[in-house]
């Protein structure tokens, strides 16, 4: 095994708990995983939380949506965090001069 057994146990534990409902419903609470999952990258992760998503309830326009919300900020956080590299790189090696061509 990849992680030592105590250590895989108290994964399981922390898991559980996490997804036992207390304030959220299940749906909403796979919503996020599968949400995060994508966020994650992690395609086991989004094949089980898509499953119990749809288990729970949440059809393919409420998956879609949480689907969109992750990959949104996904994209967002890439062009918060390089937007100054690229304004730089772009003064640097094309001398700041606007590009014609369409992106």
């Amino acid at each position: 095994m990849f992680l030592p057994d105590h250590i895989n146990q108290l994964y399981d534990q922390f898991s559980e708990k996490v997804y036992h409902p207390q304030f959220l419903d299940q749906k909403s609470t796979e919503l996020i995983a599968l949400a995060c999952s994508v966020m994650a990258d992690c395609v086991p992760c989004i094949e089980f939380h898509y499953q119990q998503a749809a288990n729970a309830g949440a059809g393919q326009n409420e998956i879609s949506e949480a689907l969109a919300v992750a990959m949104s900020i996904c994209a967002g956080s890439k062009r918060a965090k390089y937007k100054t590299l690229i304004a730089s790189l772009e003064e640097k090696i094309l001398g700041g001069v606007a590009r014609s061509e369409e992106i």
